[in-house]
């Protein structure tokens, strides 16, 4: 959420997503996401989801420790643009996971 509030003191909107390297692993597991929601609600099971979602934010976090969403000391280009996307995703994907399994998603921590 945080990348999601700075990104337009930056000047970075959403743009296409671009991926290579870490960020494929994260939109692996974001693409897995209605899978293992579907089976958190078939089995009955938020235990399941609560893993996936834990996967989801590791694999979060590693991307914004190696691939940085907003310009440091360079000038915003099409990358941040689409990792911005990519936070926004990883954002709508945690919030609605968190709500499924009963837990009240926060927008600051």
């Amino acid at each position: 959420m945080a990348v999601q509030r700075r990104a337009g003191d930056f000047g970075v909107r959403r743009g296409p997503v671009e991926a290579a390297g870490d960020e494929l692993a994260l939109i692996q597991a974001l693409g897995e996401m209605p899978g293992w929601a579907q089976g958190a609600v078939r089995k009955r099971d938020g235990g399941v989801l609560a893993r996936a979602l834990a996967q989801l934010a590791d694999a979060y976090h590693t991307v914004y420790e190696r691939c940085p969403a907003l310009p440091v000391e360079e000038k915003p280009s099409a990358v941040h643009a689409s990792r911005v996307t990519i936070a926004a995703a990883a954002g709508i994907a945690l919030r609605n996971g968190l709500t499924m399994i009963g837990e009240t998603p926060r927008e600051r921590i």
